[in-house]
This record gives structure tokens, sequence and C-alpha cells, in this order.
């Protein structure tokens, strides 16, 4: 660890760790300031309106213990280190942390089309979902190459959660009254996906091409993902059916 004037300045592995753990007690969070909007929801006429707060409130927390999981695996575990993914606990750590961070946005998906949209596209793109988790959650990982395969699963299941800002687009558009709410959730599950892009690993390089540092890149991830779960929060308090 390096010093200025005496004091100690954090690494670049040691600040990510920092900013990774931040995101997981925002997480935390929210979780609980939605939990208390839940009970004061109750007391509403509509009952769609805790179903579907409670909903993100499950999402928040298992994001939280996703990425706590998915924390231990690169910190700990594998320190980043590619040859040892596969290795045994490593690969199950990043095994339940994919099936903690699908079962939230499953939940979400079914949620807005059964409640919201009145079972307009049935349920489809929740079982594309949970289909897409479970195949990568059961598919044997023995080498890199089985675990590049497992993540390719995991990607294309993963891409099925950008509907989820499209269906509230689609929403404030067809619902002028809550347009702004819906539009203020899609966007922030949009810049909080974008803010998971950056740190990629065919995405980074490029703005190490730029003259950002892997520090800066990092901290402007994290800078966007704790907004989008701010609006994403905001939105889903007063989304009112």
């Amino acid at each position: 660890m390096a010093e200025v004037l005496g004091l100690p300045i954090p690494d670049t592995y040691e600040i990510i760790f920092l900013l990774t753990l931040g995101l997981i007690l925002v997480k935390l969070i929210l979780g609980l300031y939605l939990a208390v909007k839940v009970r004061r929801s109750k007391k509403e006429e509509n009952p769609v309106a805790p179903l579907f707060i409670g909903t993100v409130m499950l999402l928040m927390f298992l994001w939280a213990v996703s990425r706590t999981l998915f924390m231990e695996f690169d910190f700990f575990l594998t320190k980043f280190v590619e040859a040892t993914y596969p290795d045994f606990p490593n690969v199950w750590f990043w095994k339940f942390g994919s099936v903690f961070a699908s079962v939230g946005v499953i939940a979400i998906l079914f949620i807005v089309d059964k409640k919201i949209l009145s079972n307009k596209f049935k349920g489809v793109f929740a079982y594309i979902m949970l289909a897409a988790a479970i195949v990568q959650f059961a598919y044997p990982v023995d080498d890199y190459a089985d675990f590049v395969v497992a993540s390719t699963i995991g990607i294309v299941g993963s891409a099925t959660s950008f509907l989820i800002p499209i269906l509230f687009l689609y929403i404030g558009k067809k619902t002028p009254g809550l347009r702004r709410t819906a539009f203020t959730f899609a966007f922030g599950i949009i810049i909080y996906v974008l803010g998971g892009a950056l740190v990629s690993a065919s995405i980074i390089p490029m703005f190490y091409a730029l003259g950002l540092s892997q520090t800066m890149v990092y901290l402007i991830s994290t800078s966007m993902k704790v907004l989008g779960l701010l609006m994403v929060a905001y939105g889903t308090t007063r989304f009112h059916f």
C-alpha cells in the first residue's frame, strides 16, 4: 500500500473491493427501505402495490446476496485468475451467485406481466430466463472452456432482463399518469446495466485507451449502479396502479 503525506493509500485492488462492498450495502439499505414501504402500501386498496414493491425488495436483497457470492469468488477464491474459475468450490460460488441474480429478475418479469400487463405475454419471458438459469446451473463445468459455455448460457438468459425497461417504457407510453415513474424505473435499470457493462472484459480496454485508470472506470461503474438503484427504488415506491 502506497503512502501520501504519511497516510496509507489503498491500491487498485483494495479500492475495487471497497466499491463492491459499498454497492452491496446500498442494495441492502434499499431493500430495507422498500420493506418499510411494503408495510405501508398494504393499507392501500389495490393489492398489486405491495406485491410489486415486495418483488423489487426481493430483487434488491437477492442482488446483494449475489454480489456477495461474486465478491467471494473474485477477491478471495480466484483473485481474478481465470484458470481457477472452474475449480471447486470456486465455480459453485459463481453458479449460486448467478442463480440469485436471475431469480429476482424472473420474479419482476412474471409480476409485471401477470399483474400489471394482465398476463399479456403469458409469462413467456420469465419462463425463458428461468430455463436459462436452470441450464446454466446444471451445466457441468470441468475446465475453463466449460466455464465459458456456462457463462454464454447465462448471457443469453440475462438478455431477457432487458425486457424489464422495455416493458416499463411501454407502460409509461400507454399510461400517461404513470409515465414519469415508469420511465424513472426503466432508465434506472438501464443505467444500472450500463454501469455493470463498463467493467466487462470486452469494454474496459476502450477506457484504458482513453487514459482512464482501472480505479476510475470502476468508480464510474459503481456510481452508475448506485444511481440506477436509487432511480429504481424511487420509481417503485411511486408506481400507483
